[in-house]
């Protein structure tokens, strides 16, 4: 948590570094079986990491991870392949992207 608030301090809220390491906190938050704290993390890096890819116009390598790891945590929270799907692509409309694919 620590490295996080440190980037975010260091480098804004919104700056792909931060980002990574929300997708990283969240992860490991799903891991250790703490779902309702990783979804926030999880959707919060989503948006910094779409609206990254749409103002460069390049996909961020870590997009499709913090996208899979979204599904995943979704999964585990019990939702369907199609709730995940249309959950992904609510998430992406607002930057023209679809994650649910």
């Amino acid at each position: 948590m620590a490295a996080l608030l440190e980037r975010a301090a260091s480098y804004g809220p919104d700056h792909r570094d931060v980002a990574t390491r929300l997708n990283s906190l969240a992860f490991l938050l799903q891991a250790t079986h703490r779902l309702a704290e990783a979804g926030p993390l999880l959707s919060r890096a989503l948006e910094i990491l779409l609206a990254f890819t749409r103002a460069t116009r390049h996909e961020h390598p870590k997009l499709r991870d913090a996208g899979a790891n979204s599904g995943s945590l979704l999964a585990a929270m019990g939702q369907t392949p199609e709730q995940i799907h249309a959950r992904l692509d609510e998430v992406g409309r607002p930057f023209g992207m679809s994650l649910g694919d």
